[in-house]
């Protein structure tokens, strides 16, 4: 059923007029090391233009679209109510630059990242969607990589941050299988989506990798410091009255529980620290 929607979401893409290029990949990953049973999928998107790249979540990218077309209408929405992968990943090739869109808490950031990815390649090769790869290796975000790049593709291009090999990364995981990003599809678009921008998914502010290390060591140790002493008091389901204070302690303990099996970020080395 997955596989199904991601068809008709790229099929209505290639309907749409300068071209581009959609790269699907099917990515695993595993939230938390203490339960390495638990792996979670999702569809992501990358799609390069002439000038850079767009990297998405497919589902993150439904939620704001439909948000977007709510908001148009003066009608509220109420996204559903699990995770997703908020970020996105803006490369610009001909300013050299790459910028993370994320969300900490409830503020969304702008993140300049200026580290490139230096990679050794190897004289592995194997077959990818009909593409010969090759591999190459690297160390990002405290993980070691491996990437599997079609030379006949010439674009240095990848999943999340990763470019700068001479052909499009087609299978990327790190060493340790925690992340893994195959592609699964290559569609030829007519014309280049532009993301659907909600008060949920446009940055407010601009920071650096510096910046957000300390954002996140914060948000982790305290994830409701904003809301503290402002829940009201009130009753629960079943009629039992409770106060602010109780309330907030409940949700501040949800909240730091469901932040201890977020152990295994991408880029785990924002978390040596803590």
């Amino acid at each position: 059923m997955r596989i199904f929607i991601v068809f008709l979401f790229i099929f209505s893409f290639s309907l749409s007029n300068a071209q581009a290029t959609r790269i699907v990949y099917e990515y695993f990953f595993i939230p938390d090391t203490n339960d390495r049973k638990s792996v979670r999928n999702e569809y992501m998107l990358l799609d390069i233009q002439e000038d850079g790249s767009d990297f998405y979540s497919y589902r993150n990218y439904v939620v704001d679209s439909t948000a977007l077309a709510h908001t148009k209408k003066g009608l509220h929405y109420m996204p559903p109510n699990r995770e997703y992968i908020d970020l996105r990943i803006l490369k610009n090739r001909i300013a050299d630059q790459v910028h993370m869109i994320t969300k900490v808490g409830s503020v969304v950031y702008d993140v300049e990242d200026p580290r490139k990815p230096e990679w050794k390649i190897t004289n592995m090769k194997s077959e990818i969607l009909g593409h010969t790869v090759t591999s190459a290796e690297t160390n990002f975000g405290g993980r070691n990589w491996v990437a599997w790049f079609a030379p006949d593709f010439p674009v240095q291009e990848g999943p999340y941050k990763f470019r700068g090999l001479p052909g499009l990364i087609l299978k990327l995981e790190d060493t340790q299988k925690n992340h893994v990003f195959t592609a699964t599809q290559i569609v030829k678009l007519k014309d280049q989506q532009e993301y659907p921008l909600t008060d949920n998914s446009t940055p407010v502010k601009k920071i650096s990798i510096a910046d957000l290390k300390k954002i996140i060591t914060e948000y982790r140790k305290d994830p409701l410091k904003n809301l503290r002493g402002r829940y009201p008091d009130q009753a629960d389901s079943e009629g039992n009255f409770r106060t602010g204070e109780q309330v907030f302690r409940d949700e501040e303990k949800r909240f730091k529980e469901r932040i201890k099996k977020d152990n295994n970020i991408l880029e785990i080395d924002l978390l040596d620290h803590l």
